[in-house]
């Protein structure tokens, strides 16, 4: 399964986007309010898309990897804080967990598209 979560719509819009959610806003001591602030957002944001892209709620049934496309401008180890915010909030939507026994891999890819693409597989597929 796959869902589209959008970019903000403009360039200067991406920019506060990346300044919010990239890992060095977290590094330079982000108020725990405004992280709170932060994961409600995302988790938010990610359930919406999920309904948009008619994803159930209904539970895996097994392990599975999640794969994450990006086109923002940041490092794609930049990504961390994004990618914990929406499979946290995947989790009792489609995953029964985050911990090992459901989620088995992540990972942070770069793509062209002009949105970010979450990609949900079974553990150990090939595509």
């Amino acid at each position: 399964m796959k869902f589209d979560i959008p970019y903000p719509p403009t360039k200067k819009g991406k920019s506060a986007w990346n300044k919010r959610f990239g890992m060095n806003a977290y590094y330079a001591g982000k108020h725990p309010m405004a992280r709170k602030r932060d994961a409600e957002e995302l988790h938010t944001l990610a359930i919406l898309c999920m309904k948009k892209a008619h994803i159930r709620r209904q539970m895996v049934k097994g392990p599975v990897e999640i794969r994450f496309y990006w086109n923002d401008g940041l490092d794609v180890d930049n990504h961390a804080v994004l990618g914990k915010g929406f499979v946290d909030a995947m989790k009792h939507y489609i995953l029964p967990e985050d911990n090992r026994q459901w989620v088995r891999k992540v990972s942070h890819e770069f793509w062209d598209g002009d949105c970010i693409r979450v990609e949900i597989v079974p553990f150990g597929s090939a595509s």
